[in-house]
This record gives C-alpha cells, structure tokens and sequence, in this order.
C-alpha cells in the first residue's frame, strides 16, 4: 500500500501547523480557564460574575487606522440581474445582498454594508483601531506637494487653444441668435396674418392653429384632416373677399379709380 504513488488531491491538500494551532487552543483554554475562576471568585464574594466584552475573541490591533487604498464601487451591480450562490452553513453569502468575506456576514442594503466596514468589529479583524495617527508636519508637506503635482497633470492634460475655444463660443452664440431672431420674425409673421384673417372676420381656433403647426409626425388621417382644415379655411378667406367686394361695389368704392371704366 505504502508503494502507491499519491494522488493529486492528496498531494495538494494544505498542510496545517499542528505546534501554532496547539499554542492558540492551549491559549484560549487558559484564557477560560482564567475566566471562570474569576467568575468562582465574583459568585463566592456574592458579586455578579465579569462579563466578556464584545471582541475579546478578535484579533489584538497591531497598528492604527488607515485609510481605505480601494474604492468600494458599491453600485457597480446596480440594474443587473444576478444569480447568487447562498451557503446556510459554512463560509459564504447567506443570501442576496452586499457580502462581508472577512467577517462572513451579509448585508441587505449598502448603508448597512458601509456601517459595517466602518465600525470596530470589521477594524478589529483587519488588525486596526479606531485611533487615527496624528500626522507630522514632513507628512502634510510631501501629501500636499503629490496633490499639486497631480493637479498639474491634470491641467495640463486638458490644455487647449484659448483663441480656438473663443472662437467657438462666438460661432455658437451667432447661430444661437440667428436662431431666435428667425423665431422672433416667424411669431411676427403669423401674428400679422391672424390679424388679417381676424379683419376678414375669420377666426382660427386654436385646434386648427395646432393641425397648421404638425410636428411632422401625423399619420395618414391626420393628414388628411389637416388638408380638410386648410381647404376649409380657403374657401372662407374667398367667401370673406368677395363678401368685402361686394359691399365696396354697392357702396361705390369698387375700383378707386385703379380701373378703367367702361
């Protein structure tokens, strides 16, 4: 049996230190131990027993806090649709939602997630504290030299013609105003002719001014409806006209003497 070779799996399972795991289960059993014989002594005194405070089971801080080196890109999965892989034991996200891997928790909401990764318990396992190092006079110096040195590169990385861009922004300006002053003539324009047709003793709704004004995106049958409206509308500036020289003849103002008589 013993000349067999090995299999793969079994050549690439992890191989533990059974002397440092033996060091920290004796440390946490002297650690109870000790726990409990001042819980004797508290009830043996008639005192309440200590109780444990919240992370003694962490790991000790070694450093202080620091400042997050990654974005976080908390809607980078915002508007898609995933399929979660959820575990109720073990390791693993225990549903859908935002996933602690170091502390093994999930979260329903990124406002819950970034609490968490901001409070103590989630420092803790990182091996910081909620104490910031007070930074010396060398530090802010070099921080604020690298922020103008990037600030430069980003100027100068969007360097541009000002003559150029000037040029631009008058081109822009002159068609802007082009734009109105043909809008301003247009209202003029259409105000003149519903003054005349208003004289004529015509007046346009304002249904009919909307089918006149159509967007270009009428169908057959608005179409038609339209040219109905216009053909109308002819008929009526004729009937008015003739109606006016009609009155101008019977009153003797017919031709004002631009004709000739016969």
């Amino acid at each position: 049996m013993s000349d067999k070779p090995q299999s793969s799996s079994a050549a690439a399972r992890p191989s533990w230190n059974k002397d440092e795991w033996e060091a920290k289960a004796r440390a946490k059993d002297e650690e109870n131990a000790e726990y409990a014989k001042s819980a004797e002594a508290a009830l043996l005194a008639g005192k309440a027993p200590p109780r444990r405070r919240l992370g003694d089971d962490m790991p000790k801080p070694t450093k202080n806090l620091e400042a997050r080196k990654d974005e976080l890109d908390l809607n980078k999965n915002l508007n898609k649709t995933m399929l979660v892989q959820t575990s109720t034991t073990g390791k693993g996200p225990k549903g859908a939602g935002f996933y602690c891997e170091m502390c093994n928790r999930t979260f329903k909401d990124s406002l819950s997630y970034l609490d968490h990764i901001n409070g103590r318990g989630h420092l803790r396992m990182l091996g910081q504290t909620t104490q910031v190092e007070r930074s010396t006079l060398t530090q802010v110096r070099a921080k604020i030299a690298a922020l103008r040195e990037a600030t430069k590169t980003a100027v100068t990385a969007k360097n541009f013609d000002f003559q150029a861009r000037l040029k631009a922004v008058k081109e822009a300006e002159s068609i802007e105003k082009d734009k109105r002053r043909e809008e301003r003539k247009r209202k003029r324009d259409k105000k003149r002719e519903e003054e005349e047709l208003q004289r004529m003793g015509i007046f346009r709704g304002k249904v009919d001014q909307d089918q006149q004004e159509g967007n270009g995106k009428s169908t057959g049958k608005d179409a038609k409806k339209r040219r109905k409206l216009e053909n109308r509308e002819d008929r009526e500036v004729e009937a008015a006209i003739k109606e006016r020289e009609d009155m101008a003849s019977m009153m003797g103002f017919g031709g004002f003497g631009g004709a000739k008589k016969r």
